[in-house]
């Protein structure tokens, strides 16, 4: 494992010619000029440059401008698009800000914005003065469109934009009148290509700059020559499709689509195949086309934090179905890019047996992936019992290389969970085509509308023993804390086990009733003020119906309510179970006292008092003694069955509530209102899922003490993976007072019937020491892909102190990379409460 720039050229130097590890010189010279980017604050547009499509135009006529802003929003999208991608490739503009970058190397033409999640966007607004303020007041603007959605790039690379065009005028024809949708489409696309073209010159001026006997001239003028082919026309080779999807993403990206790319090597491996059989194209050469296009994606990471624009609006990349300002947690989300890469799996057919999917293009992303110290693409490695052995083998290298890819997917439980337990029945073929979002979430590739909402865990909890009320507001304002739910009884008067559990499954369900209630009463709400026409050209059923992707044109809309903090309420649970009930060595109102004053470290009763405004008093020793027993309990995650049970049990209640709540007749009227307005095609599969992203941090700030002996405020496990140690517990710098565990064990613990249920997925998130055999990881993702664990694992590989020493260290450590809750970071960006949940994450040996 190599920890930072200098060392990685040092590696490389000391390999022979035609090492594996050891990528081609050209790809040296862009991966060296990326790195050196990295080091430096990246070029933005600044709003100013990109404006609006007709206020404050003095270069349009007063009529211009008018008949500009009566025309459909939709239509003013698309129209915004083209713009868009008009500015970004004036020749000054490319100059100051980066918009159109070429290098003399390069073998593929694209540059990414900087627009990261963390960071926010830029594009040209649209909206008259009445519209933003509607749009506002419910929390959205021209840069709300979500991200997260697979696009089908397999029809850029077919048929090309043109014949898209065709099929919208065609359809617009056959409609006997204007539809704006259509027009937006083809704008939108009309739009694409002359950003294609546009660069071509970009590149043809690149070649005016190098001497006349240069040899990479000839690249730069196949380059040129094929962005005048595609995305406009289908792709005839190999290095045509990588080209037309690479201009195609940067295109979205620009838009504000922040979207992934989909099931990479099966778009490509049918031009790879050809390519080499013809001659065209050799497998060294591949591997550089997609090495080049994995740094392609990579350009723009910052890694020294303070370089991070803050151009985030409240109604940044706002989820579909919600109401409110989005506020992601930025400091862990400076190189989120959302460029997700779906590989491997089985292929999309009926078979009563599946077919592995994996093939030769696999491979190159593979060797991407472990060769190259990038943290985007994230690489998502789909997995099954008849996985070859080769690509299991090939996916522990490229873990333990450090990078955190590729992430692992079960199809034998994910597969089922989408086709049988997202509410409705859906074919095989097309429950065995997903592909990941830009975190790991799974949707049917090319044709699904995705948005999700989430119900904390820890919060249930403390609303089942605090009366409906949570323990973080607990104090002299508040009293008991804020009230968040249904008033439920005293703890006191929970007398057994049963009892307390199913006030419990009262709060999951008004949760989940909380979230249908919102999904229903908002969606559409984007459709007159965000559309996404470019993006909705490639999702299946947008064209066909026209209607934009967010007005209920994809074949499917999946919604998943996602439940966080698993682990921690499951050590609560346990702790409750086992200490409360079981053993009687404390009572629910002495637990309740503790929570209240955060383990005795918070003032909340008369001046001088650490007790309560309500139920009794407990003793700080007391508190002290109690804190240290649910401590010393085992923990969910390391293969203990007693608690894991309880965990299992927790996840069936989540899912049965949202099942229940969905059936209920209070959402009839809201669907049925849907309905009328989308067509009765309309409908909605929900996907539970387990998932926090990079909102750990987040999420732990909003809940209070709980009874795992994690403190209020302190961070929550990333997804479904074991707990972290609680701030107020000292680590060592070795990693002593890190729990530890197995990962043979842990995954006895996500190996139940109950992950089958959470068709969205529920990543368990390992830490690994950087001697992990690689021969026994190996063996470990064989046992995964046949089913033997849950349905996501990633892995980051570091030790202990390799972290402290990166946060005393940066510049020795800057490329060391972690998995978030949905891709991978380098540890040296994320702000400092991210580096100290990463340290605190449980280690796991062989």
């Amino acid at each position: 494992m190599i920890h930072n720039d200098v060392a990685y050229w040092r590696h490389l130097q000391s390999l022979s010619e035609g090492d594996p590890d050891l990528p081609t010189p050209r790809v040296c010279r862009l991966l060296e000029r990326t790195f050196a980017r990295w080091h430096h604050k990246p070029l933005w547009l600044s709003e100013h440059q990109v404006g609006h499509l007709f206020r404050n135009r003095p270069d349009l006529p007063e009529t211009k401008r008018r008949e500009l802003a009566a025309l459909p929003i939709a239509l003013r999208k698309g129209l915004s698009i083209a713009r868009m991608l008009e500015i970004i490739t004036d020749p000054e503009m490319a100059r100051v800000a980066g918009t159109t970058q070429v290098d003399a190397d390069d073998l593929l033409a694209g540059t990414l914005p900087p627009f990261s999640v963390g960071q926010g966007k830029e594009f040209v607004r649209y909206l008259t003065e009445d519209e933003e303020l509607r749009g506002m007041l419910s929390f959205l603007n021209e840069l709300s469109p979500m991200g997260h959605i697979v696009p089908d790039h397999g029809r850029v690379v077919q048929s090309g934009l043109k014949k898209i065009i065709e099929h919208c005028r065609g359809r617009a024809a056959a409609g006997g009148q204007s539809n704006a949708f259509y027009e937006s489409v083809v704008v939108s696309l009309e739009g694409v290509i002359a950003y294609a073209l546009r660069y071509a010159d970009r590149v043809n001026e690149a070649i005016a700059r190098l001497e006349q006997d240069d040899p990479r001239r000839n690249t730069l003028h196949e380059i040129a020559a094929r962005l005048r082919r595609v995305p406009a026309e289908g792709a005839k080779t190999f290095a045509d499709a990588l080209q037309a999807i690479l201009i195609v993403h940067c295109a979205l990206h620009w838009t504000v689509e922040v979207v992934p790319l989909g099931r990479l090597d099966q778009i490509l491996f049918p031009f790879y195949e050809r390519d080499l059989r013809s001659g065209v194209l050799t497998r060294l050469q591949a591997q550089e086309l997609i090495d080049a296009f994995w740094i392609k994606l990579d350009e723009r990471v910052i890694l020294n934090y303070r370089y991070a624009e803050n151009r985030f609006t409240a109604a940044d990349g706002v989820l579909t179905g919600s109401l409110g300002a989005s506020n992601y947690d930025q400091g862990g989300l400076l190189n989120q890019w959302m460029q997700q890469i779906t590989i491997g799996g089985v292929l999309p057919d009926d078979a009563e047996e599946p077919t592995d999917a994996c093939n030769e293009v696999t491979e190159l992303c593979l060797e991407a992936a472990r060769r190259l110290p990038l943290n985007s693409p994230t690489l998502d490695l789909r997995v099954h019992r008849k996985t070859p052995r080769r690509i299991l083998e090939m996916a522990a290298r490229a873990l333990m290389s450090g990078g955190a890819h590729p992430v692992l997917l079960c199809d034998e439980r994910i597969v089922p969970g989408l086709s049988e337990h997202a509410g409705k029945p859906v074919p095989l073929r097309t429950a065995r085509n997903y592909a990941c979002d830009g975190c790991y979430e799974t949707m049917f590739a090319g044709e699904t509308e995705f948005s999700f909402g989430f119900v904390p865990a820890l919060a249930v909890v403390e609303q089942t023993l605090n009366r409906g009320a949570g323990l973080a507001g607990a104090g002299t304002m508040n009293l008991r804390g804020d009230k968040l739910s249904w008033r439920t009884p005293d703890a006191r008067d929970l007398k057994t086990w049963d009892e307390l559990w199913r006030v419990l499954v009262d709060h999951i369900l008004l949760g989940c009733h909380r979230y249908l209630s919102s999904l229903l009463a908002n969606y559409g709400n984007k459709e007159g003020i965000a559309p996404s026409p470019l993006l909705s050209a490639l999702i299946s059923g947008c064209i066909e119906r026209g209607r934009d992707l967010v007005a209920g044109g994809a074949n499917y809309r999946i919604f998943s309510p996602l439940m966080t903090g698993i682990s921690s309420a499951t050590d609560s649970l346990f702790a409750i179970k086992t200490l409360a009930y079981d053993q009687q060595a404390f009572t629910l109102d002495e637990l309740v006292t503790c929570l209240a004053t955060d383990w005795g470290a918070k003032l909340i009763g008369p001046e001088g008092q650490k007790q309560p405004a309500f139920g009794p008093y407990v003793a700080p020793a007391r508190i002290i003694e109690i804190r240290a027993m649910c401590q010393a309990l085992p923990k969910f995650g390391f293969g203990n069955k007693a608690v894991d049970e309880i965990g299992w049990k927790l996840i069936n209640a989540f899912c049965d509530s949202v099942q229940t709540a969905w059936q209920h007749p209070v959402h009839c009227g809201a669907l049925a209102r849907l309905k009328e307005r989308y067509g009765e095609d309309f409908d909605i599969l929900l996907a539970p899922g387990v998932g926090t992203f990079e909102q750990y941090v987040l999420a732990g700030m909003f809940a209070g003490a709980s009874a795992d002996g994690r403190s209020a405020g302190d961070a929550v496990a990333s997804d479904l993976s074991p707990a972290p140690v609680p701030n107020r517990d000292p680590i060592q710098a070795d990693g002593r007072h890190v729990r530890e565990g197995s990962v043979r064990e842990s995954l006895k613990s996500f190996a139940h019937s109950a992950i089958d249920r959470l068709g969205d997925g529920a990543p368990t998130d390992y830490n690994l020491p950087e001697d992990f055999p690689v021969a026994e990881l190996t063996e470990m993702v064989a046992a995964f892909a046949r089913g033997e664990g849950g349905s996501i694992v990633t892995f980051t590989v570091a030790n202990p102190a390799t972290f402290l020493a990166a946060q005393q260290r940066p510049a020795d450590f800057n490329l060391l990379r972690v998995r978030m809750g949905g891709w991978t970071e380098f540890f040296v960006a994320l702000f400092p409460d991210h580096q100290s949940q990463h340290r605190r994450r449980p280690l796991f040996r062989s």
